[in-house]
Protein backbone atom coordinates (compact mmCIF):
# COMPACT_ATOMS: atom_id res chain seq x y z
CA UNK A 1 0.00 0.00 0.00
CA UNK A 2 1.41 3.39 -0.95
CA UNK A 3 0.73 6.92 0.37
CA UNK A 4 -2.08 7.59 -2.09
CA UNK A 5 -4.10 4.46 -1.30
CA UNK A 6 -3.39 4.75 2.43
CA UNK A 7 -5.23 8.06 2.68
CA UNK A 8 -8.38 6.45 1.24
CA UNK A 9 -8.27 3.35 3.43
CA UNK A 10 -11.55 2.90 5.29
CA UNK A 11 -11.90 2.02 8.95
CA UNK A 12 -14.76 -0.44 8.44
CA UNK A 13 -14.90 -3.48 10.72
CA UNK A 14 -13.52 -6.59 9.04
CA UNK A 15 -16.64 -8.75 8.93
CA UNK A 16 -20.26 -8.19 7.96
CA UNK A 17 -21.31 -9.10 11.53
CA UNK A 18 -19.03 -6.38 12.93
CA UNK A 19 -20.39 -3.86 10.43
CA UNK A 20 -23.99 -4.71 11.36
CA UNK A 21 -23.15 -4.52 15.09
CA UNK A 22 -21.59 -1.07 14.55
CA UNK A 23 -24.73 0.14 12.73
CA UNK A 24 -26.96 -1.32 15.45
CA UNK A 25 -24.95 0.63 18.06
CA UNK A 26 -25.41 3.86 16.08
CA UNK A 27 -29.18 3.38 15.90
CA UNK A 28 -29.35 2.67 19.65
CA UNK A 29 -27.90 6.14 20.25
CA UNK A 30 -30.13 8.00 17.78
CA UNK A 31 -29.62 11.75 17.49
CA UNK A 32 -32.62 13.89 18.47
CA UNK A 33 -33.49 17.06 16.56
CA UNK A 34 -33.86 20.03 18.93
CA UNK A 35 -37.31 21.58 18.47
CA UNK A 36 -37.49 24.10 21.32
CA UNK A 37 -40.27 26.16 22.80
CA UNK A 38 -39.44 29.72 23.94
CA UNK A 39 -37.22 29.54 27.01
CA UNK A 40 -35.87 26.04 26.29
CA UNK A 41 -32.10 25.55 26.51
CA UNK A 42 -29.80 23.02 24.90
CA UNK A 43 -26.88 22.54 27.29
CA UNK A 44 -23.97 20.16 26.88
CA UNK A 45 -20.65 19.47 25.20
CA UNK A 46 -20.20 20.43 21.56
CA UNK A 47 -19.14 17.14 19.93
CA UNK A 48 -19.23 18.03 16.23
CA UNK A 49 -21.54 18.67 13.32
CA UNK A 50 -23.34 16.83 10.56
CA UNK A 51 -24.88 17.67 7.21
CA UNK A 52 -28.65 17.07 7.05
CA UNK A 53 -31.68 17.91 4.91
CA UNK A 54 -34.55 19.83 6.46
CA UNK A 55 -37.47 22.07 5.53
CA UNK A 56 -35.17 24.65 3.92
CA UNK A 57 -32.89 22.19 2.15
CA UNK A 58 -29.43 20.93 2.99
CA UNK A 59 -27.57 22.56 5.87
CA UNK A 60 -25.38 21.74 8.85
CA UNK A 61 -26.42 20.87 12.38
CA UNK A 62 -24.25 21.13 15.48
CA UNK A 63 -24.23 18.08 17.75
CA UNK A 64 -24.43 18.55 21.51
CA UNK A 65 -24.12 15.76 24.08
CA UNK A 66 -25.82 16.29 27.45
CA UNK A 67 -24.77 14.90 30.84
CA UNK A 68 -26.88 11.77 30.28
CA UNK A 69 -25.07 11.01 27.01
CA UNK A 70 -27.99 11.95 24.72
CA UNK A 71 -26.86 13.63 21.49
CA UNK A 72 -29.08 16.42 20.14
CA UNK A 73 -28.75 18.21 16.80
CA UNK A 74 -29.55 21.92 16.36
CA UNK A 75 -29.64 23.66 12.99
CA UNK A 76 -26.67 25.99 12.45
CA UNK A 77 -28.30 29.27 11.49
CA UNK A 78 -26.16 32.13 10.21
CA UNK A 79 -26.56 33.89 13.58
CA UNK A 80 -25.47 30.77 15.46
CA UNK A 81 -22.47 30.15 13.18
CA UNK A 82 -21.30 33.74 13.63
CA UNK A 83 -21.76 33.75 17.40
CA UNK A 84 -19.96 30.42 17.75
CA UNK A 85 -17.09 31.88 15.71
CA UNK A 86 -16.97 35.07 17.80
CA UNK A 87 -16.94 33.09 21.06
CA UNK A 88 -14.37 30.64 19.68
CA UNK A 89 -16.54 27.55 20.15
CA UNK A 90 -14.65 24.32 19.48
CA UNK A 91 -15.34 20.63 19.86
CA UNK A 92 -15.23 19.79 23.56
CA UNK A 93 -16.48 23.18 24.78
CA UNK A 94 -19.56 23.40 26.99
CA UNK A 95 -22.39 25.38 25.41
CA UNK A 96 -25.79 26.69 26.43
CA UNK A 97 -28.08 27.62 23.54
CA UNK A 98 -31.40 29.18 24.59
CA UNK A 99 -34.34 29.76 22.26
CA UNK A 100 -35.81 33.19 23.04
CA UNK A 101 -38.78 32.81 20.70
CA UNK A 102 -39.90 34.45 17.48
CA UNK A 103 -38.91 38.10 17.07
CA UNK A 104 -39.46 40.74 14.40
CA UNK A 105 -36.68 42.79 12.88
CA UNK A 106 -37.07 46.57 12.35
CA UNK A 107 -37.67 45.74 8.68
CA UNK A 108 -40.66 43.59 9.68
CA UNK A 109 -39.00 40.22 9.02
CA UNK A 110 -39.69 37.39 11.52
CA UNK A 111 -36.81 35.28 12.85
CA UNK A 112 -35.95 32.85 15.63
CA UNK A 113 -33.96 34.56 18.40
CA UNK A 114 -31.37 32.73 20.50
CA UNK A 115 -28.75 33.40 23.12
CA UNK A 116 -25.47 31.47 23.23
CA UNK A 117 -22.97 30.96 26.04
CA UNK A 118 -19.71 29.10 25.37
CA UNK A 119 -17.49 27.85 28.19
CA UNK A 120 -14.06 26.96 26.88
CA UNK A 121 -12.41 23.69 27.85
Amino acid sequence: MNEITAQYETKLPATMQERIAALRQKTANAIELWQPDPGDSLIGVLIGSQKAVGTYGENYQMLVQDEAGQVTAAWLTQWLKENMRIQGAETGDLIALTFLGKKQSPAGRHYNAYSLIVEKI
